[in-house]
């Protein structure tokens, strides 16, 4: 190569270090600030948390007559089903943990030191913690229920304080002025709807028909219907008083405190089909304001025995004409066992009934009273009683 041609080359790749030095150098400086802006809002030092390999899964089996306690914990149980795999998923100040069903040991927890835990629901394998960042339910991380692996994380726009429930694939948020729906598996929006102005969000209840919203602005009173998954609204409409949305599977229904009346409506338009008095107007009151503000539906699928099973001071069975085939005195949220039996909780007791019928099977005694309001879902051959603790009973 000749002199010229020489110099020529190292000018050209001088140059060219130059640049890729530069190139370099911002890289370095933007990951430096990125690190910064992590630490300082709390995203890197402030996260605590240990992931573990999934445990052996419990068979499943008929609850036995009798059942003892095998243990409990102060922590207060998940949304949806707490138990997965193997594991009960539970939360307690800033910490959600994974523990072991058998022996109630910790085997995964996620800790943010500097949020304390909203709440946390477990549906389809996944676990979704919504934690409270300056008086905002807002900051949302999904996890691998078996491992504690977190999987995704998003910030909200919905404000204020929420209520979740969860349902098959979905999580429904309700806030003062807004209903939301995103996807447990991966947290992305399937919808949201907002109140128009000056209006505030009441009830919303999801169930295979979709989500049955109550709303008010100033002193009209609306229901809406929504799909479950799409953006679609069926319907909207006036209704005459508050509304208490109770069925929204087997039969789209609201239930009015006042008059303790069922009022059923057609799933394309919103029309009245029928009203069905519930019981004595006292009982299903108290009752029916006692229910959170995001629920999610009992219902059985069987197609011989479409059913729904609904609260309102009792638990009552609803078949598609919105007639009432059975109620039975219950002190907190039922379970569809096997489509078959529906466990009805009734305090230190489990009634077992025939979901078509309600005849009682057998009842199983609890070493406890679990308290108000309890959940159960079955853990194996055993039942977990979900209330302000988690227990276990096998």
């Amino acid at each position: 190569m000749s002199e010229p041609a020489l110099a020529s080359y190292r000018r050209q790749t001088r140059r060219a270090m130059r640049r890729y030095a530069m190139f370099l150098l911002l890289i370095a400086v933007t990951g430096f600030i990125a690190v910064r802006v992590a630490y300082a809002h709390g995203e890197l030092n402030k996260v605590s948390n240990r992931v573990a390999p999934p445990p052996a899964v419990l068979p499943s089996a008929s609850p036995g007559a009798s059942l003892s306690l095998a243990w409990r914990s102060d922590d207060h149980p998940a949304g949806g089903d707490p138990y997965s795999e193997g594991v009960i998923v539970s939360f307690l100040g800033h910490t959600v943990n994974g523990r072991d069903a058998t022996t109630g040991a910790v085997r995964w927890f996620y800790t943010r030191s500097d949020m304390t835990v909203c709440s946390v629901v477990q549906q389809d394998r996944s676990t979704i913690a919504f934690y409270d960042r300056e008086g905002n339910c807002d900051e949302v991380t999904g996890f691998v229920s078996a491992t504690g692996k977190p999987k995704w994380y998003r910030t909200l726009t919905d404000n204020g304080p929420i209520e979740v429930a969860s349902a098959p694939n979905v999580v429904l948020i309700v806030a003062t002025t807004t209903v939301h729906v995103i996807d447990n598996a991966d947290g992305i929006d399937r919808w949201m709807w907002s109140a128009p102005n000056g209006c505030e969000v009441d009830r919303s209840l999801d169930g295979s028909q979709g989500v049955l919203t109550s709303y008010h602005c100033g002193r009209q009173n609306h229901l809406m219907l929504h799909d479950l998954i799409s953006s679609a609204v069926k319907w909207d409409i006036a209704v005459d008083s508050p509304m208490v949305p109770a069925a929204a599977g087997v039969l789209v229904g609201a239930a009015d405190p006042a008059t303790g009346t069922l009022t059923s409506y057609s799933t394309a338009k919103g029309t009245v089909t029928k009203r069905t008095a519930l019981g004595p107007v006292a009982e299903v009151s108290a009752g029916l304001t006692a229910l959170p503000r995001a629920q999610t539906t009992v219902e059985s699928f069987r197609p011989a025995a479409r059913l729904e099973f609904i609260r309102a001071g009792r638990v009552f069975s609803l078949g598609p004409n919105a007639q009432v085939g059975w109620s039975a005195t219950a002190t907190g949220d039922p379970l569809l066992v096997d489509d078959q039996l529906v466990a009805v909780p009734e305090g230190a007791r489990v009634a077992l009934r025939r979901s078509t019928d309600g005849h009682l099977e057998r009842r199983i005694t609890l070493s406890v009273d679990p308290g108000p309001n309890y959940r159960i879902r079955q853990v194996g051959s055993g039942l977990l009683a979900a209330g302000r603790i988690t227990e276990i009973f096998g």
